[in-house]
This record gives C-alpha cells, structure tokens and sequence, in this order.
C-alpha cells in the first residue's frame, strides 16, 4: 500500500507533462500586433521554383522551392549539403512605402531568420524578390511551377 501511495504523485506529474508532449510541433507565428494592414495575396498561391539570383540562373543543387497556401502558411524546400530539406514557413503581405514596388512580403522561416522583402509580378508565371543586405541589393527571380519534383 504505501509503495503505491508514493506513485500517485509521480503518477499526476507524467500525467500533466505528457499532453504537452503533442505540442512539440507547434508552430504558429503570427504578424506584430501593430501590423493591422497586413493580408495574403492570392497572386502568389501555388508552387514557385528559384531560377535566377541576381541575373545568375541557378544551379540543380541550389535551387530552392516555395509553396503558398493562399492563407498565410506554407513550406520552403531546398537543398542542405545535397539533402532535400523542408521547413514551414509563414507569410504576410503588405503595402510597401519603399523599395522597388509597392509590394512587400514578410517571411517567417521554422528554423530560419524572418525576411522582409519587396516583391511584384512581371507576368503570371514570374515572381520577382528584392531586399538590401550588407553586400547590396539581393534580387531573386521565380518561376511558377505546378509541384515540387521531390
């Protein structure tokens, strides 16, 4: 009796930490509060494959892909060392008062840092990145593609 009576608090422990063990994946980021013009645009929904940095198209092994679900989530894949990859990834769009368009799209990567970037359209199909960084203007073109090959 008393051995069992020393369970039952080890017992009300492992019952209160073991839900939270299917929280583990939980991921959920959400724009800054003060960001109350922000909205998804549905120009970008679907699958777009990186295919020019800088006016350098891209290599197999370097090429990334990203997917839009239309309703601020979605998933980033690319390469690591020569290993697929896949990570979610967040996003939110709002107007832009600099850079060059008036779009702008920020992402949240899972395991990465957040990007904030200008974006436009040159046609249906081409997507079009642009940010400063320390080494100067970044530009990354895409190219809409109807599903990842991998």
């Amino acid at each position: 009796m008393k051995r069992h009576i020393l369970c039952l608090p080890l017992l009300a422990v492992l019952l209160l930490i073991l839900p939270s063990c299917g929280d583990i994946n939980y991921w959920n980021p959400e724009p800054p509060g003060s960001w109350d013009d922000t909205f998804y645009d549905s120009n970008l929904t679907g699958c777009w494959q990186l295919y020019q940095v800088n006016s350098d198209y891209v290599r197999g092994d370097e090429v990334n892909y990203m997917y839009f679900n239309g309703d601020g989530r979605g998933t980033y894949f690319y390469y690591d060392h020569g290993y697929q990859e896949t990570e979610r990834l967040a996003y939110w769009c709002q107007r832009s008062v600099n850079g060059a368009s008036s779009l702008q799209i920020n992402i949240d990567y899972e395991y990465g840092s957040p990007s904030t970037m200008n974006y436009w359209f040159s046609d249906r199909d081409t997507l079009w990145m642009q940010w400063r960084n320390s080494s100067g203007v970044q530009t990354y073109v895409y190219k809409y593609i109807n599903r990842v090959p991998w």
